[in-house]
């Protein structure tokens, strides 16, 4: 008997930072499989690159399978 296969669901959260406001969600993504969120988060995150905090930046959190 073949195994049903329901899919997956991986969610990644972007979160946009500002020193002296703090945090804020910017946006929930949501992917068909893990690769797909993976690289999505390894590509976002790619940009921060300084050396120090900067004042304001961007990060894209670890994929999380929705169960």
């Amino acid at each position: 008997m073949p195994e049903l296969n329901l899919g997956e669901t991986w969610k990644v959260v972007i979160i946009e930072s500002e020193r002296g406001w703090g945090q804020k969600v910017e946006e929930v993504k949501f992917f068909d499989n893990q690769k797909d969120a993976t690289t999505f988060v390894n590509e976002f995150n790619s940009h921060n690159k300084a050396d120090i905090v900067p004042d304001w930046y961007m990060y894209a959190t670890r994929p999380v399978r929705i169960v």
